[in-house]
């Protein structure tokens, strides 16, 4: 008699779970716990601060609260807000985790990178909490694995290249893959988009998405936004995204190819300021790179092999760093020995805005009269090869119109 009793209300159970799921999204939380865990702490650090940072979606992320980690390794908050909206646990600035706060949130996170080459990358970092938060961390993971991806693949051409057999690089080469990386990646942000697309918590997803020219996926974004902004009137930080790409849209206009590259001055390894201006008559490729990222520093010797070759022709390099760590910066000139100008930037986020990036290496190849000819995300073989047709054919820029530029990361 059990039996026939749960079998009849199972099916009610299955059909009453889309109008929960409704409730709860509608339902406006004035307040959650978040409790969390850290496995390793800095041996270098007397205090070990966790802090809690929300996202405004202006373009930077806003501290909101912090705490010392406790003699147990365990950290809380009590988060009281008018409404839900995305959160940040950065552990001791070395770990982190992302969440939606319409539920209280449990995480365990690494904390210090115990590695011997140390990296403040964060590791994924699953977070205990509601349906919505996991929407968030399935886009987070997803973001990991093709950052992992990008690495693997970026390491293995490197090495393949070196190898006296060149089976290997001739493999990876001429083989087409059943899904190349950014497609790969974009699949699973499709399937992920439309499963959340009438939730709040897609504002998370649309941070990234809009791009920054018109076309279809902009168009999509902007869509999605405008839809969010009707049905959730307290989600404030829908409209705020949707100005800050408006905002991001008309910068990118000016970084487009036949543009004047923007005029800059940032301090030098002396501490002189110093610009662009004197490089006008010369290709000059601008390398924004950082002691700490990977790829910068696997592309510096290319990049070297490149200037030599090309430096009595008329070009030149100019690297300017978004460290914030003077010294790290220094340590990695010294070791990197780049044979051109330095330059860090004194305002790391309104640099990345200016020049509209989130990831680095980002290079723009500025032709003779001083106008954008290209910009290239990551240092690669099609990069190279344009900057030397560039430079042997003297060509100049042109007023065309480029692909997306990706709008500034969050």
């Amino acid at each position: 008699m059990k039996k026939a009793v749960y079998a009849m209300c199972l099916p009610v159970a299955l059909l009453a779970a889309p109008s929960a799921l409704l409730a709860q999204q509608n339902n406006v939380v004035k307040s959650i716990t978040v409790k969390g865990t850290v496995e390793f702490t800095d041996p270098k650090s007397s205090s070990n601060i966790i802090w809690l940072l929300k996202d405004n979606f202006s373009g930077k992320p806003v501290v909101v609260d912090s705490c010392l980690l406790a003699k147990d390794n365990t950290f809380t908050f009590k988060i009281k807000q008018d409404h839900q909206g995305i959160y940040t646990v950065d552990a001791l600035h070395w770990d982190r985790a992302t969440f939606w706060s319409d539920a209280d949130v449990k995480m365990d996170l690494r904390g210090y990178d115990t590695s011997f080459y140390k990296i403040k990358i964060p590791h994924y970092n699953y977070v205990e909490g509601s349906y919505d938060n996991n929407f968030i961390n399935l886009m987070t993971l997803n973001g990991e694995l093709n950052y992992r991806r990008m690495i693997d693949e970026y390491n293995m051409e490197y090495y393949a290249k070196k190898a006296t057999d060149t089976t290997w690089y001739g493999y990876m080469k001429n083989t087409k893959k059943y899904n190349p990386m950014r497609e790969d990646f974009s699949i699973r942000e499709e399937v992920l988009t439309r499963s959340y697309a009438d939730r709040p918590v897609l504002v998370y997803a649309l941070r990234g998405m809009a791009g920054t020219e018109a076309g279809a996926r902009y168009d999509k974004a902007m869509q999605l936004l405008d839809k969010l902004i009707a049905r959730y009137p307290w989600l404030s930080e829908a409209k705020q995204l949707k100005q800050t790409i408006i905002t991001n849209k008309a910068q990118a206009m000016k970084l487009k190819t036949g543009q004047p590259m923007p005029t800059v001055k940032y301090p030098d390894a002396n501490g002189a300021l110093a610009g662009l201006e004197k490089y006008k008559g010369k290709y000059l490729l601008v390398d924004f790179w950082a002691s700490w990222c990977g790829p910068c520093r696997q592309a510096i010797p290319k990049v070297k092999e490149l200037y030599d070759e090309y430096k009595a022709k008329g070009f030149e390099v100019v690297s300017i760093s978004i460290d914030t760590d003077k010294n790290a910066w220094k340590k990695a000139m010294k070791e990197e020995a780049m044979p051109w100008d330095q330059l860090l930037s004194d305002n790391k986020d309104k640099t990345m805005e200016q020049f509209q990036f989130s990831g680095i290496p980002t290079l723009y190849l500025v032709d003779t009269e001083g106008k954008i000819m290209e910009r290239f995300t990551g240092y690669s073989d099609d990069a190279e090869a344009k900057i030397k047709e560039s430079i042997s054919k003297g060509t100049k820029a042109k007023a065309s119109q480029p692909a997306s530029v990706p709008m500034t990361g969050f």
